[in-house]
């Protein structure tokens, strides 16, 4: 029997969560960024407070000359702005710290520099739950701030319970999906929920749709409830789109055609079109993984190639389609952006991506910002597998700072039981 609403009651943890979308390059030489939580790829960025956990985190620069790059550490707030705190408030150890670890890329066409640290390590540890941001400083361009990594840790206080439906207060199964969900907090005082604990929901690792300042509905002594909020209506958006290629040489998913024009490998992916029905394929909710069709030493023997991406719409003003997905930081810049063949009456981009597994949607984006869609190629669908990350924060009468006090996350899935 089908069942069109998922619940789950889950702490920290209780579930794999997933990693929201932070990670961003601002430079063309910066390129394949990633973190890794405990070894583990499809673990979420979120540290937990004096526990045991190391964050991996490693990045592309496109020579194999070194640079000296710095990291900077800042605590943030639940919406990613520096905190009113001091670094040794939250610091334990060294902030500006410099990236030893590296290694040049062996047997590739293109050259690149790979360069690895973790958090923490024995120069510094985290002293404070709440979010923080990671800034990579190249120390021989002027200080430039050239790449960024978002990450969270955790002091868990609070359990969750939570729900997402296709059933939701604008429609019945159709386009959209509503979450809700309940703190439980019997045993952790909280004296003005309402005006002290601050969630923050983002679908698919997403910050453009991410919703926050949502209040309570319900409040009991040891509770708060989040339900029947339209805030908390998302559409449901499409599966995303995949392509594989590990070996440049080897034509893999959804790969059309494969050449070498000196100085790169080029993939030309098979022509997409508007989806007018909810996709059956697997995806991994816009992830991507490195990889080689060898499977070691992808880290530093993984090629580029430009990767060529066509989508067969017709002409729209007004606005811009975009490649959605963490490949590009879920981001809309000039990189991913598609520009329109008048010659073949197709849309086009290319991109320049190390070896491994994509996933990948086309959004529209209005002139002058507003909100990105995907209906016009991809469709909304209510059954669509959307993963809803919930990250809830606190902070007390005259505290300087947003503690994260609870971290869950949950898939909507059709039960075909």
């Amino acid at each position: 029997m089908k069942s069109t609403i998922l619940y789950l009651v889950f702490t920290l943890f209780a579930i794999s969560l997933v990693q929201a979308q932070f990670m961003r390059s601002f430079s063309s030489r910066i390129r394949s960024l990633q973190m890794v939580m405990n070894d583990n790829v499809s673990a979420p960025p979120v540290l937990r407070l004096g526990g045991d956990d190391v964050l991996d985190f490693s990045f592309d620069e496109m020579s194999h000359d070194y640079r000296r790059f710095t990291c900077k550490i800042t605590h943030c707030n639940y919406l990613w702005e520096p905190s009113d705190l001091f670094e040794i408030d939250y610091l334990d150890g060294f902030n500006d710290m410099p990236i030893e670890e590296w290694e040049n890329s062996e047997n590739t066409t293109v050259l690149y520099t790979n360069y690895t640290f973790t958090i923490p390590n024995e120069n510094v540890s985290l002293k404070l739950s709440g979010n923080y941001k990671v800034e990579i400083i190249d120390d021989e361009a002027d200080g430039d701030v050239v790449a960024e990594f978002r990450f969270s840790v955790v002091d868990t206080r609070v359990a969750l319970s939570a729900a997402v439906s296709g059933n939701t207060d604008i429609d019945l199964n159709r386009e959209h999906q509503q979450v809700s969900f309940t703190v439980h907090h019997p045993k952790y005082n909280i004296s003005n929920p309402a005006g002290e604990v601050y969630a923050v929901v983002y679908q698919n690792r997403r910050f453009d749709n991410m919703v926050h300042g949502i209040k309570p509905t319900h409040i009991t002594g040891n509770s708060l409830q989040y339900v029947y909020n339209e805030k908390l209506i998302f559409k449901g958006g499409n599966e995303y789109r995949r392509f594989e290629l590990t070996d440049p040489d080897v034509a893999g998913m959804n790969i059309a055609a494969l050449a070498y024009a000196e100085p790169y490998y080029h993939a030309e992916l098979y022509t997409d079109a508007p989806q007018k029905f909810h996709s059956n394929v697997r995806d991994e909710n816009g992830r991507y993984f490195i990889n080689t069709l060898e499977g070691y030493g992808t880290s530093i023997e993984a090629d580029y190639v430009f990767m060529h991406f066509v989508l067969d719409a017709p002409y729209r003003s007004g606005g811009s389609y975009y490649l959605l997905g963490d490949f590009c930081g879920n981001v809309f810049g000039s990189d991913n952006k598609l520009m329109y063949d008048v010659k073949n009456g197709v849309y086009r981009a290319s991109m320049l991506l190390k070896l491994g597994l994509y996933n990948y949607s086309y959004v529209w984006l209005p002139d002058g910002g507003g909100s990105a869609s995907l209906a016009a190629i991809e469709g909304d669908f209510y059954d669509t597998d959307n993963e809803y990350l919930i990250l809830i924060y606190h902070r007390e009468f005259a505290s300087r700072y947003d503690k994260l006090v609870g971290v869950g996350c949950l898939n909507y899935k059709l039960d075909n039981n």
